[in-house]
């Protein structure tokens, strides 16, 4: 299994009908909730995935150095080659974009981007919950935008928008060396 097949599992997962029913309700009364939920539902599929031998491994919360300062929320093992992997929540962000950080002056996800960096592995990636989806035309904008204010951090999306149904997109994105 590459991190494809992980890619494909986690959307089968969270784009069951049972899972897009839930996240419609958090979209709509559960915002603050929102995020642990997805996470919760992440460590179910990890350890779903471990125990039939789809994947070698996993760990949440899993610290990036020595000294355990940093974490990252999932590392998993896939053909012996470790995944660092943040999940982010994004409620409505055509809409919230500056009061969530996604565009506005506080962190949003780029403090996972640097913290990523730090990870001595290659893969890095961060997935984005995003509910309901914006259209295709909104999302490129604000991931433009939010893309040329972490200048020089980078990533690279590996999902389309377009493949995903409205009340959920699964955004993967990739982080970028830059330097």
């Amino acid at each position: 299994m590459d991190s494809n097949a992980l890619y494909t599992a986690i959307d089968a997962h969270f784009l069951a009908p049972d899972a897009l029913r839930r996240a419609a309700l958090l979209a709509r009364h559960g915002r603050a909730a929102a995020e642990g939920w997805f996470k919760v539902e992440m460590i179910a599929l990890l350890d779903s995935l471990a125990k039939d031998g789809t994947i070698d491994d996993w760990r949440s919360d899993y610290p990036i150095t020595e000294e355990g300062k940093q974490r990252c929320d999932f590392r998993i093992v896939i053909v012996g080659k470790p995944l660092w992997l943040e999940a982010k929540t994004l409620i409505d962000p055509a809409r919230q974009a500056a009061d969530m950080g996604f565009i506005g002056k506080s962190a949003g996800f780029a403090d996972d981007l640097v913290k990523l960096m730090r990870v001595p592995d290659p893969d890095r990636a961060v997935l984005l919950f995003v509910l309901p989806r914006p259209s295709p035309a909104q999302w490129s904008d604000l991931l433009a935008t939010y893309a040329r204010r972490i200048a020089p951090l980078a990533f690279d999306e590996q999902s389309r928008i377009e493949d995903y149904p409205d009340a959920l997109y699964v955004c993967k994105l990739a982080l970028k060396e830059m330097f």
